[in-house]
């Protein structure tokens, strides 16, 4: 009897949105410097170091089965054989492996749609980079992992000295974090009738959760400062996708955007929130594309976790206003910093369970943009999805060499062609940007506005760039886009033309 993983509903939402124009994976990108002394070949010595593990632990031994075959809700089954050689993958970047050779080389790996006949995932050994690194591309289908459990994911060593890592395929689990087993020749009756009983105990709930949402709709609000799901303007973002990705960065220090907080009486994410807000209003205004209404972020809120769970999506969203209408930085900040609270007071009020199902019911707006022509008829019910995922806190290594950053790279949907999301990692902070390329012009700009807007901020709330919450200079100088994708000419970009008249939402 094989072992058989249940999705949950949001998983299941992911797979749903699964099409060629939406590949439902997101990823990791993490450079490493060699160490000291190591031979030419090092990186082929990982690569056949990697080989070596065959695929044992969960979630990357799930291969989904159930899609499209009449069965009434599909589920993850252990594979009996894994391929290794189409997962894990080795690839060297042409002259002169810069951080623009890089961007071109990781942007087209996104923008291809895995096979759903497989475990879902990918990993890209990729040298020839400049300087003596290497890249891993991690790439993760969203049923499998969201932000928060994909980096519970990784495997790396806090060890510099570690001659054995095994990889995360190979890592050894408890035998509790693996797939349980459900009964296998009615598996899928007995499988949809457990979900039922479990979301029938959670109703009233649910239902006092949708009616405050209903009446947040209609005017009716909870708070004055909530961001309810009606709020949100028509932007260029918020139209259908192609499925052609493109990816840039940032980096900076995750002391600078403390100093700011504290400082501000904001949360790092407020500072996030701001940085992004700012980057935007700017970018809009440069083509003529400012609504006069206030742009909306959904932000990922995770939310309790089973210490047995390996993989999955435990996460609801807030509706935060981004207060892009707004030109004072100082005013800007407290409309996001207070609806940012707002937004997360309303998501206490709900139990663990019930905010999964609510979660999957308010995006059920994106599930629908799965149907051609949908995606940009849909009103907006956010512009763009914002997530701020907790990373490690120390340095890492992997064979010897130093992890020095971190990137996460996010899927896409018809309705939302850019996602931002941040991880910490060893003390920086680092933005990875996701637009379709076909949709959104210049992202590697906006990735560079988001510099310039934590320097403004600063600015603005500690009186300059040069006190000592400024040293993030180490991981990254702001106003350049990071290791990915079109950075340094990017940097080069000038002062913003006259901004032309906000236009009407």
């Amino acid at each position: 009897m094989a072992d058989r993983k249940l999705l949950n509903l949001l998983d299941l939402s992911f797979v749903l949105m699964e099409t060629r124009q939406t590949p439902m994976h997101v990823a990791g990108l993490q450079t490493f410097v060699l160490p000291d002394g190591a031979p030419r070949d090092y990186p082929r010595k990982v690569y056949e170091y990697l080989r070596s593990f065959p695929v044992t632990a969960a979630p990357f031994n799930y291969r989904l089965r159930g899609v499209g075959s009449g069965r009434l809700r599909p589920t993850f089954e252990v594979a009996d054989k894994i391929d290794l050689e189409y997962h894990l993958r080795h690839s060297a970047l042409p002259y002169p492996g810069g951080e623009r050779e890089l961007g071109i080389l990781v942007s087209r790996l996104h923008s291809n749609p895995m096979d759903l006949d497989r475990p879902l995932w990918e990993i890209h050994l990729i040298e020839g980079l400049q300087g003596g690194r290497f890249a891993l591309y991690c790439k993760l289908h969203h049923s499998l992992a969201d932000g928060v459990s994909g980096v519970g994911l990784l495997n790396f060593s806090t060890d510099p000295h570690a001659s054995e890592t095994p990889p995360i395929w190979a890592a050894d689990r408890p035998r509790s974090a693996r797939a349980p087993k459900v009964p296998g020749r009615f598996g899928a009756f007995s499988v949809l009738q457990a979900a039922f009983a479990s979301q029938a105990k959670e109703l009233p709930n649910l239902m006092q959760g949708l009616a405050g949402t209903v009446k947040a709709v209609f005017g009716v609000k909870p708070d004055p400062d909530f961001t309810s799901l009606a709020e949100a303007p028509r932007t260029i973002f918020n139209v259908n996708v192609t499925p052609q990705r493109r990816v840039a960065t940032q980096a900076t220090s995750l002391e600078r955007l403390k100093a700011i907080g504290e400082e501000a009486g904001g949360s790092i994410n407020d500072v996030v929130l701001a940085a992004s807000s700012g980057a935007m209003r700017r970018f809009l205004l440069e083509i003529g594309e400012l609504p006069r209404k206030s742009l909306v972020t959904s932000i990922p809120v995770a939310l309790p976790r089973d210490s047995n769970q390996a993989g999955g999506n435990a996460i609801s969203f807030a509706n935060v206003r981004l207060g892009t209408d707004i030109e004072d930085v100082r005013e800007r900040f407290d409309v996001i910093r207070r609806s940012s609270t707002a937004g997360r007071e309303f998501l206490k009020q709900m139990s663990t369970k019930t905010l999964m199902d609510y979660t999957v019911l308010i995006s059920s707006p994106q599930i629908l943009t799965r149907l051609p022509g949908i995606g940009s008829r849909v009103p907006p019910t956010y512009n763009v999805i914002i997530s701020n995922v907790p990373g490690p806190r120390g340095k890492l290594y992997f064979l010897g060499s130093e992890m020095e950053a971190y990137y996460p790279i996010s899927a896409l949907f018809h309705g939302q062609a850019l996602n931002i999301t941040v991880l910490s990692y060893a003390g920086g902070l680092y933005f990875g940007f996701t637009g379709c390329a076909d949709k959104v012009p210049h992202l590697q700009r906006l990735a560079v506005y988001t510099g310039e807007a934590i320097d403004e901020l600063e600015r603005v709330f500690l009186g300059g760039g040069d006190r000592k919450a400024g040293k993030g200079r180490k991981v990254g100088k702001v106003g350049k886009v990071g290791k990915v994708g079109k950075g340094r000419k990017a940097g080069k970009v000038g002062k913003a033309k006259k901004a032309r008249k906000a236009k009407k939402a």
